[in-house]
């Protein structure tokens, strides 16, 4: 028994089966992550490694050297690229596609445990970063406010970062831009030489007083109390009372210093007294900021900026929504400060899926029309109507059995099938019309209309999704990418056949009473001859130009056969034309300019800008400034977010948004 002919048999069935279908794609949806690209692990690692205050040379060769001999030999590395610069090593190692990035990067953070010996004690621990997409904010975010910049940085750091990593999906929050609070010790080089004292002496008195320690327990009764001596500074005069050594035995060390340093000693001898030397007697302390590293700017004033990452895997839609509520709710905690969203690809994001149901509705509309221009009966598009959700769907269903987001491609996917999903159910319903109009009774003609076709539906379908299987296999970026687009085809048109086949056949037999061979209830009836008037209206309402659309298309058969005719008696001529037209063709498609994506205009653009290393962190912010200015005398730009570093500034421009192309 053909697959028509039981779901027309069995249409309780079908139906139970297709409202699973149905119920399960709703549900995978709302388990589907949300993303602007699909998950691409590019095959490179990058090996971070810090050696402050140092030459290049050196540290190509204490640290890039030794690096790139100790992690050369991990499995499946197939080039080794490093750079060394003033106190910075990077060591790139890239892998081929396909290699398990996850069991790489473990190798070769054990391969550097293991050689940690190997480099100098002042270099920091080597850091293993990985490259993808996820790497990039999916948010920007700009504090705010009168406060100064140091206590926006604090509350940044200590509060808003704190209560964003909380959120599910967000990785991480980075602080970039304001002040960071720093004690400033200026030491009296002369002064220490006049008491017998050096730097280290400094250090060692500072580093011991600034430190908390286990004090043991004590027993209470039945209790027992851990006990912690608390010595952290928590006040400038504390750091400026710290004792360096007492005075009766830094004098005779004085005295000797004197001998050598002419006319300092005198001078410390005279000031020194009894008791302890500390450290405002040999220093200037003040309550400073750190040198900055970054500055941040939204909209031309300054402020402090956070960089949301989220994790792999994590549904960006969803995140940037959790966001906008923690950001509420700081809004109504600390209404002295402006949080600000300067950039968010949710928005880009959610524009897309919009245009895709926009395109599946268009679509279905024009379906609909087309189908009731050439058939007269509004039944057979409203059945295809029902199959074009169903069929989007269920593919959401398969979407996630393969462990497919939902991005721009499989999106891109969809909006490309929504003509293939229709073209399975056309044939289907037009061969069970000409079924019906041959005489056959309606049940009879569902089954074998869907059976005249059903050989046919399947080869085209395996014939389109054969054209597109291949790119699953294509390595490198674009295999990523467009093997996600493959398989969103795959999967619609894979579901568009078991509608056509299984659905529509079952509903047809159903029309004009072919399912029941008893006699219709009351209210079935009721909607019956209800149905029969609207349509009677709608008929009358069309019939002229529907009468008037037969007699064109009549006209254009005409002109078709006549043309047809000349071409079979001309056939050299139209295969010459045709041959020119195709060697146009691929000339011209050789003059297009190529891309592995297409330009999109997302509202927003970004421009990074590189100046000369060693150039001030200030003129850097200077000339960002100025485009600053520039692009905010933009009557169309809305918001610009900067971030300038030591070789670099950042710009993030919003538009206006008027409609995603």
């Amino acid at each position: 028994m053909s697959l028509p002919r039981l779901s027309i048999r069995r249409p309780v069935a079908v139906a139970m089966v297709f409202f699973a279908i149905v119920l399960v794609g709703v549900l995978s949806f709302r388990r589907l992550p949300i993303d602007l690209l699909p998950d691409i692990a590019y095959p490179k690692l990058v090996v971070f490694t810090s050696y402050p205050n140092v030459a290049p040379s050196e540290v190509e060769r204490f640290i890039t050297e030794r690096v790139e001999q100790g992690v050369s030999a991990v499995p499946g590395v197939e080039r080794v690229e490093s750079i060394s610069r003033e106190g910075i090593s990077l060591v790139t190692l890239r892998f081929a596609w396909g290699t398990d990035m996850d069991f790489a990067a473990l190798n070769v953070r054990e391969r550097l445990d293991n050689m940690r010996g190997q480099l100098p004690e002042r270099a920091d621990r080597s850091v293993v970063m990985r490259t993808d997409p996820a790497s990039e904010p999916v948010m920007s975010l700009s504090v705010s406010g009168r406060n100064d910049l140091w206590s926006l940085r604090n509350l940044a750091e200590s509060v808003i970062r704190r209560r964003l990593e909380q959120i599910d999906g967000v990785a991480r929050a980075a602080v970039v831009g304001g002040l960071e609070r720093e004690i400033h010790v200026d030491v009296d080089t002369r002064l220490l030489e006049s008491y017998g004292l050096t730097i280290d002496d400094v250090a060692t008195a500072l580093a011991g007083a600034n430190a908390s320690a286990p004090g043991g327990t004590i027993l209470r009764g039945r209790y027992r109390y851990a006990l912690r001596t608390l010595g952290e500074f928590q006040s400038v005069d504390e750091i400026a009372a710290v004792p360096i050594t007492r005075r009766g035995e830094a004098r005779g060390a004085g005295g000797a210093s004197a001998a050598t340093s002419g006319g300092a000693a005198p001078e410390a001898s005279a000031t020194a007294t009894r008791g302890v030397i500390t450290l405002r007697d040999v220093a200037q302390i003040e309550d400073g900021s750190r040198e900055r590293e970054t500055i941040a700017r939204y909209n031309g004033r300054d402020a402090v900026g956070l960089l949301l990452f989220k994790e792999s895997g994590a549904n960006t839609v969803r995140v940037a929504e959790q966001v906008n509520e923690v950001l509420v709710q700081l809004r109504r905690e600390y209404p002295e400060i402006t949080l600000d969203i300067a950039s968010s690809q949710a928005g880009f994001i959610s524009a897309s899926i919009a245009n895709v149901v926009q395109e599946v509705i268009v679509g279905g509309i024009l379906a609909f029309l087309v189908l009731f221009l050439f058939l007269r009966d509004a039944r057979y598009p409203v059945a295809i109507a029902l199959a074009i959700p169903i069929s989007i769907v269920a593919t959401f269903a398969l979407f996630d059995a393969a462990g497919v987001s939902l991005n721009i491609m499989t999106l891109g996917g969809l909006a490309l099938g929504v003509g293939l999903l229709m073209d399975n159910s056309i044939v289907v319903i037009e061969n069970i019309f000409r079924n019906r109009e041959l005489g056959l009774p309606m049940r009879e003609a569902a089954a074998v209309g869907a059976e005249e076709v059903q050989r046919a539906i399947v080869a085209s379908t395996l014939t389109t999704i054969a054209v597109f299987g291949p790119i699953i296999y294509v390595r490198g970026v674009a295999g990523k990418l467009f093997g996600a687009l493959s398989l969103s085809v795959a999967f619609a048109l894979s579901a568009s056949v078991l509608v056509a086949l299984m659905l529509l056949p079952a509903l047809a037999a159903r029309w004009e009473g072919g399912g029941d061979a008893a006699k219709p209830g009351r209210i079935r009836s009721l909607l019956r001859r209800a149905g029969a008037r609207v349509g009677a209206s709608v008929e009358r309402l069309v019939r002229r130009p529907l009468d008037s659309f037969d007699d064109g298309f009549a006209r254009l058969m005409r002109w078709y056969e006549r043309i047809l005719l000349v071409a079979l008696a001309h056939r050299g001529r139209v295969v010459a034309l045709s041959a020119v037209l195709l060697a146009g063709t691929i000339a011209l498609a050789l003059t297009l300019e190529r891309s592995v994506l297409p330009r999109v205009d997302q509202g927003a653009f970004q421009a990074r800008i590189e100046l000369p290393r060693g150039t001030p962190l200030q003129e850097t912010s200077a000339l960002a400034e100025r485009i600053e200015r520039a692009a905010l005398g933009d009557s169309a730009v809305t918001a610009v977010f900067t971030r300038a570093g030591r070789q670099e500034a950042i710009f993030g421009v919003d538009e206006r948004q008027t409609g995603i192309n």
